[in-house]
C-alpha cells in the first residue's frame, strides 16, 4: 500500500515563532547561546541557588557534548533573577529575556506534588517544548541526586525534550510489557539489566497479575548499578554507565513508551541528529566546555503604546474601538508599579505622554486623555516605533527589556527600514493588526523581539480588539498580579432587544473585578446580579459618554458564584454591544485557574493543517474535563468554532493532561487567522490531574552485588483526596495569529487524510480479541472516515515495516463512527488462543478519496500465564533488601537480565548476572510432562493392584 505522506509533510519543520514561549536559543559553532534560566518571583533570595544552577549547567555542558557526539554544549547562559532580590553591581539589565519566555524556570510546584523535574511539552515529534521546570527542592537538596541522578544529567534529559522534541522511553502507566514470551521493563535499550520486584521491610518479591500475565502494580524495576550498555539518556539518565541516546542499533521499538508512540518508532538519536540544530553544526573539537554565565536582574515593566491614528482608522468605527480597548488596558490590565507612555502616528509620530508610573487609579485615568480621538493622514509605522524608543529611553537612557505595543490597520511598505534598529534596541515589540489590510510585515517586529502578536477584525461579535489588549499582561512570572479575562462577548442587538449571559467567579480569583460594557451610539440599560441576588444597574456603573463605556468595579473580593448580566439596547436602531469581565487572584499564595492558547505555526502554506492548542491549568497542575472552544477568525472575516479535546487522540498527545487540541482545516482565503479560546468549568465535573509525561525518571533504587539499595519513595502525587474543589469557572484568552498562504479560491480539493490512530488497544476476552480505539475523521479529526484496514501478525517488525504483507482482518460491517467516537470490534478469525499466544495489531483509516492515515500505534494481545515460582532465601547486607520471592498462587518475579522477568530465581550476591533464563513455555512443557508421567505411574499402579486382587479372588 502506498501511504500518503501529506500528514508527515504537514507536521515537519513547523515555524514556531508564535507558539514556543522559549527565548531565542541559538546554536552557533556547536555552542548554545542565550540559554535563559529564570527564578520565579516567589522564591526567597538565596545566593546558593545561583551557585547550584551554575554547577548544574557546567556539568551538563560536558555531558551534552559527549552525548551529542561532539556536536553541542552550553556556551552562553543567562540567569534571570527576580525583581524581589537585592540589586548587585554585577547584575545586568535583561533585554528580550523574561520569565515568561525562559527555557528553564525555577519555581515551587504550589501543591504537594514533589520535586519531579519535567519539561512542559505537548507538540509533535521534533517540535520544541515550552519550558523545563525545576523546583528549589530539586536544586538545593542533594538527597535528590540518588533518586534522579546528578543534576547535569537530568538537565540533558530535559533539554532533549525541550530543544529536540523527543520523548521519554519509560512509561509509568505501562511499566512492563511482553516481548515475545518474556516480560520486560518498558525502556531503551533492551540491554539494560536489573530486577523487577517489590520490596517490603524484610524482603523483595514480585507477583504476577494472572489477568494480564504482567507484574502487578506494586512491582518496580531496579536497575543494576553497573551496566554493560551506554544507552539510554531518555530512560535512565541517572546511571553512571548510561551516556548515550538510543540509536538505530539499540533502539527498542517494541516498548510501549511515548517516544515510540509520538515518533513512529524512531530512535531518540535519529530524531535529535535530524534536528535543525545539527544541520550546520557537525562534530567539532572544543577546548573549553565551561559556560559563560550572566546574571540578569528583572525590573518593573516599562511600556509604550504606539497607536495608529491614520485616515484608515476612521473605517468600521476603529478609532473609537481603539480608545475603548486601550482604556481597558490602562485602567485594568497594566500592573501597578509599571511605567506607561503613549505615542500616536500617521505619516509622522507624536509623543502624547511620556512615561508615567502606574501608582494609583488617578494616574490610569489621566492617561486616557492622551488616547487618539481623530484619524487622518498616511501610515508610517517606523516613525511610531522610533518615537516609542525615545519615550522608553527617558527613564534610564536605555530600551533594554522595555516593551512597545504597535497597533495599526494600514499598509506600510517601508516598515523593513527600521528592522535593524528594532533588533539593536533590546526592546520587546507586541503587534496588533487591526482589520484586513494591516502591513504584511508587521508580525516580523514581534517575531524578531519575542513579542506577542494579535489580530483584531472588524467583527464586533468576537470583541477581538479588547481581547488583544487584555492579553498584554506582564511576563514577569507573578501570576497573582496578572489580570485574568473571564468574559469577552459582543453582539449586534436590535432596538429594545436583550443581551444576556452568566459569568462565574471561582475561589481562585475575585480581586480587582470589573464589568465593562461598550456600545456605539446610545447608553444601554445594564443589569448585573451577584450570587446573593443584589442588582447593579446603570447608577452603579461609571458611564463615560466620550469612550462610550460603562465600568463597574466590584469592591473587595467578588462573591463566589454565578453573576448574571442582562443588557438592553435603548438606541433607536441596531447597535453593537460588548461585555468584558476581568479579575485578579484572590490570594497571592494560591495560583488562579488560567488558560493559554496558540496555533502551532506562525506561517503556513495550504494544505498544511493548523493545530490548535489550549492549556488549562491551576498553577502547574492540569485542569481536566473542562469545556474548551476555539474560535478562529478566518481571512474572509467569518468565524469558525472548534471544540477542543483532551482525549489522547491525534493531535492530542496525552489524555487528561490539561492540554486540549484539534486540527483546523476549514480555510477560507489567504491571510491572517486569529485564535480565541473560551473555557467553561462546571462545578463537580472539572478537576485537577497530575503531570506524568516529560519527566526525569524516578529511580526506586539500584541492584548492587546482588542486593537492592532502595531510594526514598517518590512523594505522593495529587489524587482525588487532595484536589481542591474548583467549582464553576469561565476564562477567555486570545491565542495569537497565523498567516496562511496559497489557499485556493472556491472549493479547495480534498487534501486532508484521516488522522493517525494513537490509542489502539488489544485485549483478550475469553476466546476472542477485542480492539478499541478512538475514531479518526475524514479530514484529520473531523467528519467520518470511509473504512478501516486492520491487519495482524505474530511478528512486530512485519506489522510495523511491512504492513501490507500481514494478515488482513475481515472488517465487513465495521462502518467508521464520527471522529473522536469510541470504536470497538471483536476478532476471532484465524486466532487460536492458548497459553503463549502473542499477536500484534495495526489499523489504517481511509477517507472518501482513498487517502490513508498513518499506521496506528501497534497493539499487542498476549495470553501468557506463568506458574508460581518457589521462593529462594537470600542474605542482605546492612540497609539493603534481599532478592527473594514469596510463594503464592500467582507467579512471582525477581532477578533477570535485559530488564526482563523471565522467571529466574533470585541472584546470588557472588554471581548477580549468571542465573540461567527459564522460559515460560519451557516451564509449561516441563509441568505438563511431569503431570503425564505422574498420571502414567498412577495408572500402572492401579492396574497392577487390580490384577493382583483378581488373582486373589479367582478359583484355583
Amino acid at each position: 500500500m502506498k501511504f500518503t505522506k501529506i500528514l508527515l509533510l504537514s507536521l515537519e519543520c513547523l515555524i514556531s515563532a508564535c507558539v514556543v514561549r522559549c527565548s531565542e536559543i541559538k546554536l552557533v559553532k556547536n555552542g548554545y547561546d542565550n540559554v535563559v534560566i529564570a527564578i520565579n518571583p516567589g522564591i526567597p533570595e538565596n545566593l546558593t541557588l545561583i551557585t547550584k544552577i551554575q554547577e548544574m549547567v557546567t556539568s551538563a555542558s560536558s555531558f551534552l557534548y559527549n552525548a551529542t557526539k561532539h556536536r553541542a554544549y552550553f556556551r552562553d547562559v543567562k540567569i534571570l533573577l527576580p525583581i524581589t532580590w537585592t540589586p548587585q553591581p554585577s547584575y545586568q539589565r535583561p533585554t528580550t529575556q523574561s520569565y515568561e519566555k525562559a527555557n528553564v524556570i525555577i519555581a515551587e510546584s504550589h501543591v504537594k506534588f514533589g520535586d519531579d523535574p519535567y519539561t512542559h511539552q505537548y507538540g509533535r515529534c521534533g517540535e520544541k517544548g515550552r519550558y523545563i521546570h525545576f523546583t528549589p527542592g530539586f536544586m538545593l537538596n542533594d538527597h535528590m541526586i540518588p533518586i534522579y541522578g546528578p543534576r547535569g544529567r537530568v538537565l540533558v534529559h530535559e533539554w532533549a525534550h525541550l530543544q529536540w522534541g523527543v520523548f521519554d522511553e519509560y512509561n509509568d502507566l505501562v511499566p512492563f510489557y511482553f516481548s515475545g514470551e518474556e516480560i520486560r521493563a518498558t525502556g531503551c535499550s533492551k540491554e539494560i539489566k536489573g530486577e523487577i520486584t517489590s520490596c517490603s521491610v524484610s524482603s523483595c518479591s514480585c507477583n504476577i497479575d494472572r489477568s494480564t500475565g504482567l507484574p502487578n502494580g506494586d512491582c518496580l524495576f531496579f536497575p543494576d548499578k553497573t551496566q554493560t550498555t551506554a544507552a539510554s539518556i531518555m530512560y535512565l539518565q541517572g546511571l553512571e554507565d548510561v551516556v548515550e541516546f538510543c540509536d538505530s542499533k539499540n533502539h527498542n521499538a517494541e516498548a510501549p513508551n511515548m517516544q515510540n508512540k509520538m515518533c513512529n518508532y524512531r530512535s531518540t538519536w535519529d530524531v535529535i541528529s535530524q534536528s535543525e540544530d545539527f544541520k550546520n553544526n557537525p562534530p567539532a573539537d572544543i577546548t573549553s566546555l565551561v559556560p559563560t554565565f550572566t546574571l540578569l536582574h528583572a525590573k518593573d515593566r516599562v511600556l509604550c503604546l504606539v497607536l495608529d491614528d491614520s485616515g484608515s482608522m476612521r473605517s468600521a468605527n476603529r478609532i473609537n474601538r481603539l480608545r475603548q480597548a486601550a482604556s481597558i488596558f490602562l485602567l485594568q490590565i497594566v500592573e501597578l508599579g509599571s511605567q506607561v507612555g503613549i505615542v500616536t502616528f500617521d505619516s509622522t509620530a507624536i509623543i502624547r505622554a511620556n512615561l508615567r508610573p502606574i501608582e494609583n487609579d488617578n494616574v490610569r485615568k489621566e492617561l486616557l486623555q492622551f488616547l487618539p480621538t481623530t484619524a487622518d493622514g498616511g501610515t508610517n509605522i517606523c516613525s511610531g516605533v522610533r518615537a516609542g524608543f525615545q519615550v522608553l529611553s527617558r527613564d534610564d537612557g536605555a530600551t533594554n527589556g522595555d516593551e512597545i505595543v504597535v497597533l495599526t490597520d494600514g499598509e506600510d511598505f517601508s516598515i523593513s527600514r527600521c528592522f535593524e534598529e528594532v533588533r539593536q534596541s533590546g526592546a520587546i515589540i507586541h503587534t496588533i493588526a487591526l482589520g484586513p489590510s494591516a502591513a504584511k510585515e508587521l508580525e516580523q517586529l514581534s517575531s524578531m523581539t519575542g513579542g506577542l502578536q494579535f489580530l483584531a477584525t472588524d467583527n464586533v461579535d468576537e470583541n477581538g480588539l479588547i481581547d488583544a489588549f487584555t492579553g498584554l499582561v506582564s511576563g514577569n512570572g507573578n501570576i497573582s498580579q496578572q489580570s485574568i479575562q473571564l468574559e469577552s462577548s459582543g453582539k449586534s442587538i436590535n432596538r429594545n432587544s436583550w443581551f444576556n449571559g452568566t459569568v462565574y467567579i471561582d475561589k481562585t480569583i475575585g480581586n480587582d473585578t470589573f464589568f465593562v460594557i461598550t456600545w456605539q451610539t446610545a447608553v444601554p440599560s445594564i443589569f448585573v446580579e451577584d450570587p446573593s441576588g443584589k442588582i447593579y444597574n446603570n447608577a452603579n456603573f461609571e458611564i463615560d459618554n466620550t469612550l462610550l463605556t460603562g465600568r463597574l468595579a466590584i469592591p473587595g473580593t467578588a462573591q463566589i458564584g454565578a453573576w448574571n448580566y442582562a443588557i438592553q439596547n435603548k438606541a433607536t436602531t441596531v447597535q453593537d454591544i460588548a461585555i468584558t469581565v476581568t479579575s485578579r487572584a484572590a490570594d497571592e499564595k494560591v495560583p488562579p485557574v488560567t488558560v493559554n492558547g496558540h496555533i502551532n505555526q506562525a506561517k503556513s502554506e495550504w494544505p498544511k493543517p493548523l493545530i490548535i492548542f489550549a492549556e488549562v491549568s491551576h498553577g502547574f497542575l492540569p485542569v481536566i474535563d473542562a469545556n474548551v472552544t476555539a474560535t478562529v477568525e478566518r481571512a474572509d472575516g467569518n468565524s469558525v468554532d472548534v471544540v477542543l479535546l483532551d482525549n489522547g487522540a491525534d493531535p492530542d498527545a496525552v489524555k487528561n493532561d490539561g492540554i486540549y487540541s484539534r486540527y483546523f482545516t476549514k480555510f477560507a482565503g489567504s491571510g491572517r487567522y486569529s485564535l480565541k479560546i473560551s473555557v467553561q468549568g462546571k462545578n463537580g465535573k472539572t478537576k485537577l490531574a497530575a503531570r506524568w509525561q516529560g519527566r526525569a525518571m524516578y529511580i526506586p533504587g539500584y541492584v548492587q552485588n546482588g542486593f537492592i539499595q532502595q531510594n526514598p519513595p517518590r512523594p505522593p502525587s495529587v489524587d482525588d483526596g487532595t484536589q481542591p474543589d474548583l467549582g464553576s469557572f469561565k476564562r477567555v484568552k486570545s491565542g495569537g495569529t497565523c498567516f496562511v498562504s496559497q489557499v485556493p479560491t472556491g472549493t479547495p480539493p480534498d487534501r486532508f487524510p484521516p488522522n493517525k490512530i494513537m490509542d489502539l488497544i488489544a485485549t483478550v476476552v475469553e476466546d476472542k480479541i477485542q480492539l478499541n480505539w478512538t475514531a479518526p475523521g475524514d479530514d484529520f479529526d473531523q467528519g467520518n472516515a470511509s473504512y478501516y484496514e486492520i491487519r495482524m501478525s505474530k511478528n512486530f517488525t512485519q506489522l510495523k515495516d511491512y504492513f501490507q504483507s500481514a494478515h488482513q482482518v475481515n472488517t465487513t460491517g465495521l462502518n467508521p463512527k464520527t471522529a473522536n467516537s469510541e470504536e470497538s470490534v471483536m476478532i476471532s478469525e484465524n486466532i487460536e488462543l492458548k497459553n503463549g499466544t502473542v499477536i500484534y495489531f495495526g489499523v489504517v483509516a481511509y477517507d472518501k478519496v482513498n487517502q490513508t492515515s498513518e499506521l496506528s500505534n501497534i497493539a499487542l494481545a498476549a495470553l501468557l500465564l506463568p506458574p508460581p515460582i518457589p521462593s529462594t532465601p537470600s542474605t542482605s547486607p546492612n540497609q539493603s533488601q534481599p532478592l527473594t520471592t514469596s510463594r503464592s498462587s500467582s507467579a512471582t518475579t525477581s532477578r533477570s537480565s535485559s530488564a526482563t522477568t523471565s522467571m529466574r530465581p533470585p541472584s546470588s550476591p557472588s554471581q548477580p548476572n549468571e542465573s540461567p533464563v527459564i522460559n515460560i513455555t519451557a516451564i509449561v512443557l516441563l509441568v505438563g510432562c511431569v503431570v503425564v508421567i505422574v498420571t502414567l505411574i498412577i495408572a500402572i499402579t492401579v492396574c497392577i493392584v487390580a490384577t493382583r486382587r483378581r488373582q486373589q479372588v479367582s478359583p484355583r
